[in-house]
């Protein structure tokens, strides 16, 4: 028995449809976002798994191949826009890392990276004991 492609189309929609969605939550990445998009993408996977499968068998028609191709070409474009949300927020969460670790400059650090001296700085007072200043970077 011949498909006339009707599944495959709700296939390639299914997995189209789960891309959107974890575009969606990736607009405003959180943890949460990018945990729960990993299993929307093994469903995704597993839609185009079985897609995969029975584009093998069959001799395909004009007209059934070509709304398959256009199902498939905006299925690579919600490929394309998680792929580079996934990407920006990797980079987003590396650099606020990045931010949040401790500073591993010494104090007292001079312009050229190395460790000086503490500065002492005279107020004015010429009675007064000369009192230290500390700058940290």
């Amino acid at each position: 028995m011949m498909s006339n492609g009707t599944q495959e189309i709700a296939r390639v929609r299914q997995a189209r449809c789960i891309l959107e969605r974890m575009r969606g939550r990736l607009l405003r990445p959180t943890f949460d976002s990018l945990q729960s998009s990993a299993a929307d993408l093994n469903l995704a996977v597993e839609c185009l798994r079985q897609l995969d499968v029975s584009l093998r068998s069959p001799i395909w028609q004009a007209l059934t191949r070509q709304r398959i191709e256009t199902e498939v070409v905006s299925l690579r474009r919600a490929i394309q826009s998680v792929e580079e949300l996934l990407r920006n927020a990797g980079k987003f969460y590396a650099g606020l890392a990045r931010l949040m670790e401790p500073d591993a400059a010494p104090a007292n650090y001079t312009a050229a990276g190395a460790s000086g001296a503490p500065v002492h700085v005279d107020f004015g007072r010429h009675d007064a004991a000369p009192k230290s200043v500390m700058v940290h970077g």
